[in-house]
């Protein structure tokens, strides 16, 4: 997200309280770098760039990726301004902080959620089930005790649906090159992961890993029922 405004500083803020990592650029270029590098689960402008129309942004971003969330924000939008951004490609266009202010983080956790593929907050992995919007994790009728960096971990591979994720790209979602630990702490986490898995009673193996390749979920996630929702 752009860091260029006092309304997208304390936007930022409010979703790093609400449990969000957020990575802030300073200008439609460093938007540009991230979007092409990174792994980021949603994008989040203020249309006052210091060097790009956001129009022009905006239909870069979308042609570059078909679903990942795009929301626009500012504190004064009018509606001609809202219907032009959503043409170009945004999934909304947000009067901050006047609009949507205490249900931005739920909002925003249903669009990620959305865009990869899941309809309901409850998630099921074999004998996992995660609700990611209150960020828990149950093997069976039991309830693992994760760490925040453990279950962003889960999360993530969770949302892969079974794709192989590199320990690279793990690295970036965990830290975002932000203080980053050797990239053997990630072998580490997955130990953890599968001893709290073993010790909760799975049936299965539930984290496969690929020799120098990654890591990947054994079983393609499905969703709960929709009241679960």
């Amino acid at each position: 997200m752009t860091d260029t405004t006092w309304t997208m500083a304390i936007l930022a803020h409010a979703l790093r309280d609400a449990g969000f990592f957020v990575t802030e650029a300073a200008d439609a270029h460093e938007i540009r770098e991230f979007a092409a590098s990174a792994q980021q689960d949603a994008i989040l402008i203020d249309p006052d760039l210091p060097d790009e129309d956001y129009a022009t942004l905006v239909r870069h971003l979308r042609a570059q990726d078909r679903h990942i969330p795009i929301l626009m924000f500012s504190r004064k939008v009018t509606r001609e301004e809202k219907l032009r951004a959503m043409a170009l490609g945004a999934d909304d266009f947000i009067e901050w902080p006047s609009e949507g202010c205490a249900d931005l983080p739920s909002r925003l956790r249903a669009m990620v959620r959305r865009a990869a593929g899941y309809s309901s907050s409850e998630v099921r992995i074999g004998d996992l089930y995660l609700d990611l919007d209150r960020q828990t994790v149950r093997c069976l009728d039991m309830p693992l005790r994760l760490t925040r960096l453990e279950y962003e971990l889960m999360e993530t591979m969770a949302l892969r649906g079974g794709a192989l994720i590199t320990r690279d790209e793990i690295m970036l979602q965990l830290y975002a090159w932000d203080n980053e630990p050797d990239a053997k702490i990630i072998d580490v986490y997955i130990c953890r992961l599968r001893a709290k898995i073993a010790a909760a009673g799975a049936t299965h193996d539930v984290i496969v890993t690929s020799f120098a390749q990654g890591y990947r979920l054994n079983t393609t996630p499905t969703e709960t029922l929709p009241q679960a929702a």
